[in-house]
């Protein structure tokens, strides 16, 4: 984020983080564990492989199943489209 910004910048300090919403930490977990599981296209990813983040959930025994698996797809795509954005720059 801040080194983003023009001129870059330092973020104020090193230890600070956003914390997550109760309801969203098992679908970040699952999703840092399977986010380099891509399905390709010709010009690059275009989904992440919907096995490997069932497997991840079946794994870590997470309780609501449905909707760790939307909320993980929804991160994905929300990512994906960011970085297609910055390629088109």
């Amino acid at each position: 984020m801040y080194t983003e910004r023009t001129p870059p910048d330092a973020p104020p300090c090193e230890t600070c983080r956003i914390w997550p919403q109760v309801e969203n930490e098992d679908a970040l977990s699952i999703f840092f564990l399977t986010q380099g599981q891509y399905v390709m296209g010709p010009n690059g990813p275009i989904d992440i492989n919907h096995l490997a983040v069932w497997a991840a959930i079946d794994a870590y025994g997470v309780r609501d199943r449905t909707g760790c698996f939307e909320r993980v797809l929804n991160l994905f795509h929300h990512f994906l489209a960011e970085n297609r954005e910055n390629e088109s720059v």
